[in-house]
């Protein structure tokens, strides 16, 4: 069964990653995907995901531009270890598309007023551009079928002080706002955390990738594997990491 998604990233390497991973499957239809600041700037970000789509013949999917800052704390990024544009050291072709004419807050509401009760939301970033959608419309954790997202330490040191994973840590607030939004939801409409108890616990290595392009036959998959895109030095790092 196909899932329909929204994908929310700040787009990175390991978001990279999980976008490739989701164009390689017929098990997902990413309906849109909205740019978030957290690893680099929002707007490498755009420029990242309109990239990865060109490379991977996905140039159909929407890309929206979201938040350039979290709502309160002065933006952080992570150019250290996701490299200055995000994507370790690669340089993907610039894309002529252009982004969408709507903003990611905007590009959340519609799609999932269009098709409520279908769409499973995913965020591998900063929750911000999703608590602005929740501020404009406060339906919306009803009208979605169910969000997963990367972010939080339970049972689980920080990686980005000692008690804080990354995506929550850039947007505290944002988080917050979502969470309180989300918890009078059925227990199981709430929102699937995988937290750094997981994605600490999650390697990808070039070999997986070489294993996982012969078994897949796709473009997303052949592309990571033949090129090197991706520093190998991040693969054998994780595939998840915040």
């Amino acid at each position: 069964m196909t899932v329909p998604m929204i994908v929310d990233v700040d787009t990175g390497i390991d978001d990279s990653l999980a976008l490739l991973y989701l164009l390689a499957t017929d098990e997902a239809e990413i309906l849109g995907i909205a740019s978030t600041a957290g690893n680099v700037p929002v707007n490498q970000v755009a420029a990242n995901n309109l990239a990865w789509l060109d490379l991977c013949r996905a140039a159909d999917i929407e890309v929206s531009l979201g938040a350039q800052v979290p709502l309160v704390a002065p933006l952080m990024t992570t150019e250290d270890t996701h490299g200055p544009q995000g994507i370790g050291y690669a340089e993907l072709p610039v894309s002529s598309r252009d982004l969408s004419a709507r903003d990611a807050t905007t590009m959340w509401i519609e799609l999932v007023r269009s098709r409520p009760g279908e769409i499973t939301g995913l965020v591998t970033g900063p929750l911000t551009n999703l608590a602005l959608a929740v501020r404009r419309d406060p339906e919306l954790p009803r009208l979605l079928k169910r969000l997963v997202l990367m972010g939080g330490a339970f049972q689980h040191q920080g990686n980005t002080t000692p008690t804080s994973e990354w995506n929550i840590a850039v947007d505290p607030e944002a988080a917050a706002e979502v969470f309180a939004a989300f918890s009078g939801l059925p227990e199981n409409r709430r929102p699937i955390v995988c937290a750094l108890d997981i994605t600490e616990t999650i390697e990808m290595t070039p070999e997986h990738i070489r294993r996982l392009s012969e078994r897949a036959g796709s473009v997303p998959a052949e592309l990571i594997s033949s090129s090197g895109t991706l520093p190998a030095r991040s693969l054998r790092r994780r595939m998840c990491s915040g």
